[in-house]
């Protein structure tokens, strides 16, 4: 594998085959979930291990210019030399990444109930070959983790990142009783491969048909090797996602490689996520938010479903308005900053950047959470003592 793509992700290494038929799904070496020492706060909320926010701060490197540290022990250790052009040839061509999530099977007669009683979408409505995305919280509110669920036919999958793996499998063993549903871990792989070009890519490696709609999937084979193919709303550039065992993984990320070049740096990806106004869970969002904070309620949950996890504080919040003390916004900068640092107005703090980059039609950009006062469009503030206006995600239309 090359030194960038070990920048972008940790490998999901594990031996996996492929059940047969027309329609061929993933069928990665399963792990069966049994017990897990599950801790939990004084108000029945998990307690996740660790920190969540720590996506980025594994894989970040200096955000000002285009140098950097890229010293041992830093997964990007092979920047693009122009940034913009980069993410230009991204979003106008294609790229691939190979991402740090896992996929987690839910089986048994009452998984679909139990996963809809659970998470914020709706996910008795999922047809086949039907995914969506949906958050998992606490009983607070507080975005434990942010997921995509896959019908299968015979089984629900959630692909979530891997920081996260641990805290869902504890969370829907506690809410299980005595429901008749399976959890296995899924030892797959999955990529993101975005822009333009994508679709041609797809197709030139053996897809007979790509997904059109948004979170629809389809199995096929991929440079000669089985796997499943997802139209994402999470993945920039008008992407896709790709699931495949670990030896498939091996010859479609050659395939990719060959055809796209290298992958996309962490950069790369900041860059199109924040132009898109894409947070993913573990950078710009961790288990302390609210699902209004991250302007991203309408993707994943639904207002025409009953009781889940943390309903109460999603409606409440919708009696009000949806006001919350602060919010996700983009910022145009005259130069770049880094994840961490503090946005100012006229010298006091209101928030912190989550995400930075450098798009190649705006500039210097960020995303991060700003105060309720401050949280609209066209307002001049500082980070870390450079200039910048708030703006409205996306920052492209």
């Amino acid at each position: 594998m090359g030194a960038v793509t070990e920048g972008l992700v940790r490998r999901l290494a594990a031996a996996a085959q492929a059940d047969g038929g027309a329609a061929r799904e993933i069928e990665g070496l399963s792990v069966l979930v049994e017990d897990f020492e599950i801790p939990f706060d004084a108000d029945g909320a998990v307690v996740p291990d660790g920190d969540l926010r720590g996506g980025h701060d594994a894989f970040r490197r200096d955000g000002r210019g285009e140098g950097g540290d890229d010293s041992e022990g830093s997964p990007v250790d092979c920047v693009p030399l122009n940034l913009e052009n980069a993410v230009l040839k991204a979003r106008s061509e294609t790229g691939f990444a190979r991402l740090d999530r896992s996929l987690v099977r839910a089986a048994g007669p009452q998984r679909v109930k139990f996963l809809h009683g659970l998470l914020s979408n709706d996910i008795a409505a999922l047809g086949a070959s039907e995914s969506r995305l949906a958050a998992l919280m606490n009983v607070k509110g507080q975005q434990v983790a942010w997921m995509r669920v896959l019908a299968l036919g015979d089984a629900l999958e959630c692909e979530m990142p891997n920081a996260v793996l641990d805290v869902v499998l504890e969370t829907f063993l506690h809410y299980k009783v005595g429901a008749p549903v399976r959890f296995e871990k899924r030892d797959t792989v999955v990529f993101g491969l975005c822009g333009e070009g994508a679709g041609a890519v797809l197709r030139e490696a053996g897809l007979e048909s790509a997904p059109s709609l948004v979170g629809h999937f389809a199995n096929g084979a991929l440079f000669g090797a089985p796997a499943r193919v997802i139209r994402a709303d999470d993945f920039p550039a008008r992407g896709f996602l790709i699931h495949a065992d670990s030896a498939a993984a091996a010859i479609i990320e050659g395939g990719l490689r060959h055809r796209t070049g290298e992958a996309l740096s962490v950069e790369v990806l900041d860059t199109l996520r924040i132009e898109d106004g894409l947070p993913w869970h573990g950078i710009d969002v961790t288990a302390e938010n609210l699902l209004h904070e991250t302007g991203q309620l309408s993707r994943y949950h639904s207002s025409a479903k009953g009781c889940y996890l943390g309903q109460e504080v999603v409606a409440r919040l919708e009696g009000r308005g949806g006001h919350v003390n602060k919010r996700l916004m983009g910022l145009r900068l005259a130069a770049r900053v880094r994840a961490g640092d503090p946005i100012e107005f006229e010298g006091e703090r209101i928030g912190a950047v989550t995400s930075e980059g450098a798009s190649p039609t705006l500039g210097p950009v960020a995303m991060g959470y700003v105060h309720r006062n401050q949280a609209r469009a066209e307002i001049r503030v500082t980070v870390a003592g450079i200039e910048g206006v708030t703006a409205e995600l996306p920052l492209l239309a």
